[in-house]
């Protein structure tokens, strides 16, 4: 071998090694940090929440909005089977150039009276105003349908051909508008094979965007325990993610203040990057179970606030993509 290669060969060891020391260190994680980067950090995703009473008394929600000083791109409301369709609501969250996401819950209502059509006529008339609106709104439909505390829980058949007549009678009337949020709970409860969420799943024609509800419970009750936010998410992202490639959404989060500190939670939240499919985080903002709210203390406000007078707004954001 000739000097001349030999030390090439030696300049190259001494290169190569340079790099893999160097991309060692920069594997180190520092606390708080999660091993698995994939994508951009959460607090880049579009941001809503459902602020109770805020669609209807605005003061509520921009009291809240001034206080975080950044503003919630995603307008979320709950209403059920024994209503008309708000237009005015809606228009006003589209005036405020915010998206919609109604959550429509069919309590008490059988599914099989669902699907044979017994309920055409309320929902003829909801799909009419929806629409007349001329924008998108998201509405999503038996919510957290793998969980024993609803009443459309328990026969996923019966829930699948519910949701796919609900759909087709929208399809009908024209109100193509929609878009269609289909959202299991980040457990099953019972968690057995019949109850799997994925046997929900009403299929890719009928769901236009995929989501998750889950909520860090703490030490709120006896059988609880405070859960990092990636603990709570990641085997039912996984699960969710195989189902579709639809937009993914939590569409609703949040974390109480009791068995560890919230801040820290939201700040692990909002810097995780282990979730590169989630592109809207919805806070559910509401003193119920616990305190679920966002300014439920200095602390937490402080936690969403901090990060976002570092990053884009929401809107800036939207516009971007």
């Amino acid at each position: 071998m000739k000097k001349t290669h030999l030390l090439h060969i030696v300049i190259l060891g001494v290169i190569l090694g340079f790099l893999v020391s160097t991309l060692g260190a920069c594997a180190v994680l520092v606390p708080g940090e999660t091993a698995n980067r994939n994508g951009p950090p959460l607090g880049h995703a579009m941001f809503g929440a459902y602020v109770k009473g805020g669609v209807w008394n605005q003061e509520i929600l921009f009291e809240l909005e001034t206080a975080l000083d950044h503003e919630f791109k995603i307008l979320h409301y709950f209403t059920n089977w024994d209503t008309p369709f708000d237009s005015e609501a809606v228009q006003d969250i589209l005036e405020l150039e915010r998206i919609p996401l109604i959550t429509w819950q069919a309590t008490g209502k059988p599914l099989a009276a669902i699907s044979e059509g017994r309920y055409d006529n309320y929902l003829y008339d909801w799909a009419k105003s929806v629409r007349e609106i001329q924008a998108e709104v998201y509405i999503r439909i038996f919510p957290e349908m793998n969980g024993n505390w609803t009443t459309w829980h328990g026969n996923p058949k019966e829930l699948v051909a519910a949701w796919q007549h609900i759909v087709n009678v929208f399809e009908v009337e024209g109100a193509t508008n929609v878009r269609w949020v289909w959202s299991p709970n980040v457990t099953d409860e019972p968690a057995t094979e019949a109850n799997r969420m994925e046997l929900y799943y009403p299929g890719a024609r009928y769901v236009d965007v995929l989501a998750l509800d889950g909520y860090n419970w703490g030490t709120t009750r006896p059988y609880t325990a405070w859960k990092p936010f990636e603990e709570i998410f990641r085997t039912p992202y996984e699960r969710v993610t195989a189902l579709g490639r639809q937009p993914l959404w939590l569409a609703e989060v949040a974390s109480t203040e009791y068995g560890g500190d919230k801040a820290e939670w939201i700040n692990a939240m909002l810097s995780n990057t282990a979730f590169p499919r989630i592109n809207a985080v919805i806070w559910f903002n509401e003193n119920k179970e616990t305190d679920w709210r966002i300014e439920s203390s200095r602390q937490s406000l402080s936690a969403f606030r901090d990060w976002h007078d570092d990053t884009p707004t929401v809107s800036t954001l939207l516009a971007s993509r």
